[in-house]
C-alpha cells in the first residue's frame, strides 16, 4: 500500500467527506483540483472497498435511503453506477433508483463524477486540465 502526499490525503478528505476546514484549504493551495485528481481516489476506494462512497449502499426496506449516486464494483468486473432518492416525507422509503452498468472503470468513474460534482466539491471547482 502506497503513503498519499499531503495533497492526496486532502483530495482524499474532500472527496469522501465533501469538506475541507479553512486550514485544509490553505494547505491544498491555490491550485485547481483536477478531475483526474478526483478519479484516482475514487478508483482507489472503489477498488478497495467495492464501492465508493464506502458509506453507500442500496436501499433495504426498514432504512435510510442513501441519497445521490454511488458506484459497485460487481464480481464480474463491471461496474454499476446507482442514483436513489427517498420520499421527500420519509427517509426510509424508497422513491426513485436508477442503475447505470459499465465494462470500463474509467467510464464509470467519469461518469460519477459529472454526475455528483460538475460544480464541484464544497465549492472547490474540479478542473479539466
Amino acid at each position: 500500500m502506497s503513503v498519499l502526499t499531503p495533497r492526496e490525503a486532502l483530495i482524499e478528505k474532500l472527496v469522501v467527506t465533501l469538506h475541507l476546514n479553512v486550514p485544509e484549504r490553505q494547505m491544498l493551495g491555490s491550485d485547481d483540483v483536477s478531475v483526474a485528481e478526483v478519479a484516482a481516489v475514487v478508483k482507489r476506494l472503489l477498488e478497495r472497498d467495492g464501492v465508493f462512497p464506502p458509506n453507500a449502499k442500496p436501499w433495504q426496506p426498514g432504512e435510510a435511503v442513501f441519497e445521490g449516486f454511488f458506484l459497485t464494483k460487481r464480481p464480474d468486473g463491471k461496474v454499476q453506477m446507482t442514483g436513489q432518492r427517498h420520499n421527500p416525507i420519509r427517509p426510509d422509503e424508497l422513491a426513485e433508483q436508477v442503475t447505470y452498468e459499465s465494462d470500463d472503470l474509467d467510464q464509470a468513474v467519469g461518469r460519477f463524477i459529472r454526475r455528483e460534482w460538475s460544480n464541484g466539491i464544497d465549492g472547490i471547482p474540479l478542473s479539466t486540465l
